[in-house]
């Protein structure tokens, strides 16, 4: 799409998500009319350019707090007079809450001033929790009001995170650049959630180009790893030690909104470490290579598992076909491995091709290897199901089937039919699966592990 209609696609997207909620129905509830506001912005950002790195790190309770850096919304993309739909928080919502825990979760947004009447008409419908931001508090407001709303919202939210609904929070109480982001953090919502008899997870989810037009920036959204207060040594919320807690917290948010606003979609920071690894190699001498997209970079037990053989592992997340091929002679430096072990094709089910297109591009990385190795085995993944591509399904057994059809026909390939196991009664098992229900947890690994020492065996490794 041309970069100036983009714009302007986006912007009637989101317009008409906000006219979705000003002009709901009286009956609708606020439940009702965040599902709907949710499913719209889910489709508003498929119209543009997005990343959402570290879905691995949701943790299984949804009664988290998910901290974020607000971001400023692009001047442009304004829905109604002097009215915008917060972007990031939005985002969060209806691509992180609403598509891995089906919730939309709890939001805290600021009191409008006398004048917002479309602030005031938007939220009310949503019904989230309201505070008074410094900078936007009538003048006539008294200091009792100010402080009953804070109160109400520590009761609110306290019972919401009881409720296992979940709340999506900006720490800062402002906006910024990426550039400039985050600002300070207050202390509010750490004191609250080290005040919980049982605390909650703070899962820090990292904005980056939401500021920016999508004709002008990849929106961007990395979950880092959740954590709790008392893993600060923090359980009560007057600890002597909470504002220094807090301030490391902030600190380390600017080094990751930094780091996330410079990586490119290209994968090459992940391949500079993956170089230095290959590097450290020493042992290069009958080598098993597993290559692949996130479920060979998260396999953190390999070396564990297979203790008798001398395996490197070269997986980087978010990895497509064509990226495997592109730096498949920047990595295999070293002289012929004993075996490589494959696992692509999954996330090109993203980019909308065929079943037979994807087990073409298969095919052709596998001849890639051959000449450059024609005595080393090669073992493929079948693609696993997961509850996040459940649409998807019926290609990726096609793209497993044809895949089996070709190994039956080649020497020293083998088709690993992982697929099989990770099923039951038609259903996808996802107790194999982390909470993002795409890629593996523990117990999943398990399984991958053994079906792979069967095919170890099968080719005398």
């Amino acid at each position: 799409m041309q970069t100036k209609k983009i714009n302007k696609v986006f912007l009637e997207a989101l317009k008409e998500a906000y006219r979705g909620v000003i002009s709901s129905d009286q009956n609708s509830t606020p439940k009702s009319t965040r599902i709907l506001v949710a499913e719209k912005i889910k489709a508003t950002f498929e119209l543009i350019n997005y990343q959402i790195k570290g879905s691995e790190n949701l943790p299984y309770e949804s009664g988290s707090i998910f901290i974020y850096n607000h971001l400023l919304n692009h001047q442009y993309l304004t829905v109604d007079t002097n009215f915008q739909l917060t972007l990031d928080s939005h985002f969060i919502s209806s691509k992180i809450l609403y598509t891995y825990y089906g919730i939309t979760g709890e939001r805290v947004v600021r009191y409008p001033l006398p004048e917002e009447t479309n602030h005031k008409a938007y939220y009310d419908a949503l019904d989230y929790t309201k505070v008074y931001s410094k900078a936007f508090t009538a003048p006539q407001t008294s200091k009792e009001k100010i402080k009953a709303a804070h109160e109400n919202f520590r009761i609110k939210t306290t019972e919401n995170l009881n409720k296992q609904k979940g709340l999506v929070f900006s720490p800062e109480g402002n906006s910024y650049t990426t550039e400039n982001s985050p600002g300070p953090f207050k202390k509010g919502i750490f004191r609250l959630a080290a005040s919980l008899k049982k605390q909650p997870y703070i899962v820090p989810l990292i904005m980056s180009g939401f500021d920016k037009l999508p004709s002008e920036a990849i929106y961007k959204c990395e979950i880092m790893p959740a954590f709790k207060m008392s893993d600060y040594g923090i359980n009560s919320p007057d600890h002597p030690e909470m504002e220094n807690v807090i301030q490391t917290i902030n600190n380390q948010y600017k080094v990751w909104v930094k780091a996330l606003a410079k990586k490119d979609v290209y994968f090459k920071d992940e391949i500079e470490i993956l170089k230095k690894r290959v590097n450290a190699k020493k042992n290069s001498e009958n080598l098993v290579v597993f290559y692949g997209s996130s479920s060979i970079r998260l396999w953190k037990s390999l070396e564990t598992d297979f203790p008798t053989l001398n395996v490197l592992n070269l997986g980087f997340g978010g990895a497509y076909i064509d990226s495997l091929i592109h730096y498949f002679e920047t990595l295999f430096t070293f002289k012929a491995p004993k075996a490589i072990v494959l696992y692509l094709g999954g996330n090109d089910l993203n980019l909308g091709y065929s079943a037979e297109k994807i087990v073409e591009m298969i095919k052709g990385f596998i001849t890639t290897i051959r000449c450059k190795f024609p005595n080393t085995l090669v073992f493929n993944i079948s693609i696993k199901p997961s509850i996040e591509r459940i649409e998807k399904m019926e290609t990726i057994r096609k793209i497993n089937g044809l895949m089996q059809d070709f190994s039956d026909q080649q020497k020293d390939l083998f088709q690993v039919d992982f697929y099989k196991k990770m099923m039951k009664d038609g259903q996808v098992k996802n107790e194999f699966l982390l909470r993002d229900g795409l890629h593996l947890n523990n117990e999943g690994y398990k399984v991958l592990k053994d079906i792979l020492q069967a095919s170890f065996s099968q080719a005398s490794i």
